[in-house]
């Protein structure tokens, strides 16, 4: 007997048929167009070989998807289980009846709260709420440096919800500052002030959030604001006045530009130094020790004006216009390239890479 649930945070699941075949299709929800997150629980108490095909569109990614056993780790099932970028096959076994599938690596506010517990004693490290959502939700704020420190980064990320894999780098990014500042004294000069789960409502529900109708989040930096958390944003970025400001996203599913990390361009005096941030980001991918490392080329990186980069209002268009220097956002993929498909811990390296992109960026800036 074949059970499939989504009933816990992240989970995204409409199931079409239970046959010989296993037909299942995302939940788009309230997106107001097709998008390709899902999320399922499945026990199966036979030891056989399942087949799960999905019924609108191509979904199932180069590595098949992820899975876990315990729904907090998670892994790659593998190339060898892609039927087509529909469907997937997995072989059950008695002693692990249950698995849960993904798109792409799952992060949730429970990977977060791990996340924290291994900090929360730094003397370096608070934590604040931001906000509450309209449904009365805490939007969690994390401050790593300096309370007195002259001068503040602020990052951000899950605008939209099914947007993952930027959580890692992010934990990287903050793992590497952290671990760095007793010798550099880099968080005493800067203080990071980072919203892990601007749709936080989103991230548990397991959402879409990427085209939200009437619009999603990060269409949502206008005057007059439809959701809690943005005007949350604008009143305290305009207090902060960081030096620094990034919005962390993953692009569309797979293929060309989509499965490299790139830098959306402002097409603002921004640009020259995003260039020397993305330069020094660029230098350090080069020679990297584990073929399984995440590199950086700016070559990727897309323009204003290019493709769908529009004059949009965004988080990173607010931050410009509120005069933050350097304000932009990154793209992380979902999967990665042959030769180097995503990890959690590969995910966490490149934040590293970025945190030392960002000292090298600001040491430039102060001489």
């Amino acid at each position: 007997m074949i059970q499939i649930r989504s009933d816990y945070a992240g989970g995204n699941i409409k199931v079409v048929s239970v046959d010989e075949v296993v037909r299942v299709e995302q939940e788009i929800r309230d997106s107001a167009y097709w998008w390709f997150y899902w999320s399922f629980c499945i026990r199966c108490d036979e030891e056989r070989d399942v087949v799960f095909e999905f019924t609108n569109g191509e979904v199932v990614g180069p590595w098949g998807p992820a899975y876990s056993l315990d729904g907090i780790h998670w892994e790659w099932l593998g190339a060898q289980s892609v039927l087509s970028a529909k469907s997937f096959v997995y072989r059950f076994a008695p002693d692990h009846p249950e698995v849960y599938f993904a798109f792409s690596l799952p992060y949730q506010v429970r990977h977060f709260e791990r996340f924290y517990e291994r900090i929360k004693t730094l003397p370096i490290v608070r934590r604040d709420i931001l906000c509450l959502t309209k449904k009365q939700t805490e939007v969690p704020l994390l401050l790593v440096g300096s309370a007195d420190a002259p001068e503040h980064l602020f990052f951000c990320s899950r605008h939209h919800a099914c947007e993952s894999t930027v959580n890692y780098v992010l934990e990287g990014l903050l793992a590497f500052l952290i671990e760095d500042h007793p010798a550099s004294g880099f968080l005493e000069r800067y203080c990071i002030h980072f919203v892990p789960f601007v749709d936080i409502d989103g991230v548990e529900n397991g959402d879409q959030g990427k085209g939200r109708a009437p619009h999603d989040h990060n269409r949502d930096y206008v005057e007059q604001p439809i959701y809690a958390v943005t005007p949350a944003i604008m009143r305290f970025v305009r207090a902060l006045r960081p030096v620094v400001g990034m919005d962390f996203h993953c692009p569309h599913k797979w293929g060309e530009r989509n499965d490299h990390v790139f830098i959306v361009k402002t097409g603002t005096g921004a640009d020259r130094r995003i260039e020397r941030f993305g330069q020094a980001l660029s230098e350090l991918s080069r020679g990297l020790d584990d073929a399984r490392d995440i590199p950086y080329d700016p070559a990727n990186d897309i323009e204003m004006g290019d493709d769908w980069n529009q004059p949009y209002p965004t988080c990173s268009s607010f931050m410009i216009q509120e005069n933050v220097p350097m304000a932009f956002s990154i793209k992380i993929p979902y999967f990665g390239l042959v030769e180097g498909q995503y990890t959690a811990d590969s995910l966490r390296r490149l934040g590293g890479r970025m945190a030392q992109a960002l000292k090298i960026y600001l040491c430039e800036k102060s001489v």
